[in-house]
């Protein structure tokens, strides 16, 4: 048997078509991995495999098998048999990854290994209020299970819906609008199969503290879990989140900016208000006017030709049809009644000469304007319903109740009608979207010259700027801007992967960058001679010399593990 340093260090591929009665490493490894974890585990085929491959924008990878363990031990089997063989594997927590790859690995041929059978909630210490859980748990998993018990917490829940991973948020560096903001700062300890076969813990349970491991995250000497964030060091297969208590009351409110101009000051408004209110406030997203159309209207086919961005005198008409101001800002307040009341009255005090209007709304006064919506007339009891109804969900999500608010929004252009409370798949249902996600610091001018940026850049492409701006603290804005297409039109295919690239480029010269890349854009931030990279490749090399686990992904390539060009 060889060991991990003796194994290939090129790429293994399936058997070529044309008779060879030779066995590949390929070959070897798919009879091993059938053997270890039974046939019905191992997929291969078209059939099999073309639903890991499907995405969202226009990268898709050759997946030779997929490989569903369903404990920690069979994961174990996988990567050793991966290390004998030099086949690589790609670990997928459930595959929801829309916008950023879905499924597909970084490189082509490697064998995803389909993490979704691993989805044990281990146990809830209600006490200090953590949970100990598999990387295949959903947000609804969770959900229910907290409910069941009667446990007064809050999901840690995304964008992404109900079915998505917790643990996959968390190691890709998710956010949300929960109390813990930073999935990753709330994951306390993991667990993980390194390419060795070996299981790596955090370091306080090998010396006796597993209870304490679950409550402190550095652990002692170098922080190395880490790693296994945006990395490729190994696969995570149980990890300890940290759970915030759901708040005695939570009111949200809703401010409407009365003018363009009016973003700078708003901008530190936002920053004072998110210094002085501290843990009471969530985090507070700024949105533009398209932005929430895309919330409230369908989209406009009829009036726009196919390839080209909603004209500008066309979204200033929809934004007045349907009462929306340039920018449209959200947060919430959290807490004892008394402190949220208090607090409220310092986010009027310091919006105010900023804003139109500041409505605040929690769930007895929403239930108020639902019951007045259903006696308006006509387009206003849509108008209203539609926005009341963004309003409650969001009123769920600040309270860790998972929802597919979001998902709408990968169907807008489409024009295909969705039902939020039907399970949803962008990328088997042929949703054209890429995320573009950079980091913009809290300088008002600088908010000006980034969404300037991409407002003209998009246009530039043909695409429509839907810019949100979500804080990340007092000190930074993490921006999502959804890069909405057809898919089935290859110009537009096109289109957004230039604009993306373009984006890319001209944020990067703002000092912008993206806080996470989708699989086939990592190449854009990897410079091999750059020491930050080059420390990586050495650490991959010495834990991961063949390049068994996940090749590309936030790693210099070797060079004989290239991927070919995206059929």
């Amino acid at each position: 048997m060889l060991t991990l340093q003796d194994a290939p260090r090129e790429t293994a591929t399936p058997k070529p078509a044309g008779g060879s009665s030779q066995r590949t490493p390929f070959d070897q490894a798919l009879a091993a991995w059938e053997q270890a974890l039974g046939a019905h585990r191992v997929k291969s085929g078209q059939a099999n495999t073309s639903p890991y491959s499907q995405s969202t924008s226009s990268v898709t990878r050759r997946i030779p098998t997929v490989l569903k363990p369903q404990n920690r031990e069979q994961v174990t089997d996988a990567v050793r048999i991966a290390a004998r063989f030099g086949v690589p594997v790609y670990p997928v927590s459930r595959g929801r990854n829309w916008g950023y790859g879905t499924a597909n690995p970084a490189t082509h041929d490697c064998a995803v290994i389909d993490l979704s059978g691993l989805n044990r909630i281990i146990g809830v210490d209600a006490e200090l209020g953590t949970v100990t859980l598999e990387p295949g748990v959903t947000q609804q998993q969770l959900f229910d299970y907290l409910e069941s018990r009667a446990l007064p917490f809050c999901v840690p829940v995304h964008g992404g819906g109900p079915d998505c991973s917790l643990i996959g948020n968390a190691l890709e560096r998710g956010y949300g609008i929960t109390p813990h903001a930073d999935h990753f700062a709330a994951l306390m300890n993991l667990e993980a199969v390194l390419p060795s076969g070996d299981v790596y813990r955090s370091p306080l349970s090998g010396l006796g503290g597993a209870e304490v491991d679950r409550t402190f995250k550095w652990g002692i000497g170098p922080y190395l879990d880490g790693l296994f964030s945006q990395g490729n060091f190994g696969i995570v297969t149980q990890a300890t989140i940290a759970l915030a208590p759901r708040a005695e009351q939570v009111t949200a409110f809703l401010f409407a900016l009365r003018t363009d101009a009016d973003l700078e000051p708003c901008v530190l408004a936002v920053r004072g208000l998110l210094r002085k209110l501290g843990s009471v406030s969530t985090s507070i997203n700024l949105m533009n006017d398209l932005r929430v159309l895309s919330m409230t209207v369908p989209f406009p086919r009829d009036e726009v030709p196919s390839g080209e961005s909603i004209p500008p005198e066309l979204v200033t008409q929809l934004a007045s049809e349907n009462q929306i101001a340039p920018w449209t800002g959200i947060g919430a307040l959290r807490g004892d009644p008394r402190i949220v009341k208090a607090a409220l009255r310092e986010v009027k005090r310091k919006l105010r000469p900023h804003v139109k209007r500041v409505v605040t709304f929690d769930r007895a006064r929403l239930g108020c304007f639902q019951q007045i919506a259903r006696r308006l007339p006509g387009r206003w009891k849509t108008v209203l319903g539609n926005q009341l109804a963004a309003a409650d969900s969001f009123l769920d999500i600040v309270d860790g109740k998972p929802s597919r608010v979001a998902l709408p929004l990968a169907y807008w252009k489409s024009g295909r009608k969705v039902d939020i409370n039907e399970p949803l798949d962008p990328a088997a249902d042929g949703c054209g979207l890429r995320w573009f996600a950079p980091l913009v610091p809290m300088r008002p001018e600088l908010v000006r010259s980034y969404t300037d940026l991409v407002t003209g850049t998009c246009r530039t492409h043909g695409l429509d700027p839907l810019i949100t701006l979500t804080s990340l603290s007092d000190r930074c804005f993490d921006s999502t801007v959804p890069i909405l297409f057809d898919k089935s039109d290859p110009g537009q295919v096109q289109a957004a992967r230039d604009c993306h690239d373009d984006l890319l480029n001209r944020a990067q010269a703002e000092g912008c960058i993206p806080y996470r890349l989708a699989v086939d854009d990592m190449h854009w931030a990897i410079d091999p001679q750059d020491p930050y990279w080059a420390t990586v490749a050495q650490l991959k090399q010495a834990i991961d010399p063949a390049h068994i686990i996940a090749p590309g992904r936030y790693c210099p390539l070797q060079r004989s593990v290239v991927p070919s060009p995206s059929p």
